[in-house]
């Protein structure tokens, strides 16, 4: 049996850390894409680069917005209840 204190789990991780972790994935994913199958897949990792500019110009892209609707917690705005 393992210590609670001691494992690592994504469950209490904010949207603020999911964001980069997800378009760092994507990036990673269309670059390996890009050069494994076609070129083209390289427009995956561009498109991972502008959504994670958007986010830290406004605070906001799709991947934050899913995850907010889906109900992960926010740094910005505590859970109240």
């Amino acid at each position: 049996m393992t210590d609670p204190n001691t494992t690592h789990s994504f469950a209490g991780w904010p949207i603020e850390r999911i964001v980069p972790a997800l378009a760092a994935g994507v990036t990673a994913t269309g670059l390996a894409l890009g050069e494994l199958h076609a070129p083209q897949w390289r427009l995956l990792s561009a498109f991972a680069a502008a959504n994670l500019a958007l986010y830290a110009a406004v605070g906001w892209c799709p991947a934050s917005a899913l995850l907010t609707r889906v109900g992960v917690p926010s740094l910005r705005r505590p859970l109240t209840g």
